[in-house]
């Protein structure tokens, strides 16, 4: 992971990348200084650990490289697409794709039960039902059971459930079916010490299986130790 993305543009490279940003900037209101994002190169395959204190933009980062948000300028390459210049339709098919999100607020559908929430990526996107090992139904299992969602939860509406299952939850969701990104906005706010190492462990195992790349972004800095890259973000301001 590098800071600088002075060959950023070389094909090869962006052919080797999960994230890419250069120039970013980003206001809610033209009147108002923009959010200025350091400059980003991340590997395929690498994680990065962004620290971000509170009201430092880390939630709008995210939002960028999901396609969520529009930049105010500069631009934002997700493995190897400048996703702003798809239309909002192939945005949100790209991301379906190629990235797993674990929203801060979690975003589970709450009239499904546990395994129909884990499943529902594959329902959105061809590419990652193909990917699930052997079937859907068995990963999203796996996945529940190395996250220690009793098997008697997995037919049981969301909102039956505690805040740290729930959260769990919504990191299996992210994880099935191997996207190329993973995109986790504290994601371990709501777990326990015991939950939180395992999920940091099956996270980081899955995308080592399957070359998918993680940003996580936390306020808690002993989460660091478990990431080869670092970085700060300070919400610094044109």
């Amino acid at each position: 992971m590098t800071t600088k993305t002075d060959s950023a543009s070389n094909s090869s490279r962006s052919a080797e990348t999960a994230i890419e940003i250069s120039g970013l900037g980003f206001s809610w209101d033209p009147a108002q200084e923009a959010l200025i994002f350091p400059d980003i190169t991340l590997k395929r395959g690498e994680h990065l650990f962004l620290h971000s204190p509170s009201g430092s933009g880390k939630s709008t980062l995210l939002s960028l490289l999901a396609g969520m948000l529009r930049p105010a300028g500069g631009s934002v390459r997700v493995l190897g697409t400048d996703i702003h210049r798809l239309s909002a339709g192939k945005r949100d098919q790209f991301r379906a794709d190629h990235m797993g999100v674990i929203f801060q607020q979690f975003n589970l559908v709450p009239y499904l039960n546990t395994r129909a929430n884990v499943t529902l990526p594959c329902g959105l996107s061809q590419l990652r039902k193909q990917r699930t090992e052997p079937t859907v139904a068995d990963e999203a299992e796996r996945l529940l059971a190395a996250l220690s969602i009793p098997e008697d939860h997995w037919q049981r509406k969301v909102t039956r459930l505690s805040i740290g299952q729930q959260q769990r939850i919504a990191a299996a969701r992210a994880l099935i079916g191997a996207p190329g990104l993973i995109l986790a906005d504290e994601p371990t706010s709501a777990l326990d010490v015991d939950n939180r190492d395992r999920f940091l462990e099956l996270l980081l195992n899955l995308a080592h299986r399957h070359s998918t790349s993680v940003l996580f972004v936390s306020h808690d800095q002993s989460l660091a130790r478990h990431f080869g890259n670092r970085l700060e973000l300070r919400g610094d301001r044109t």
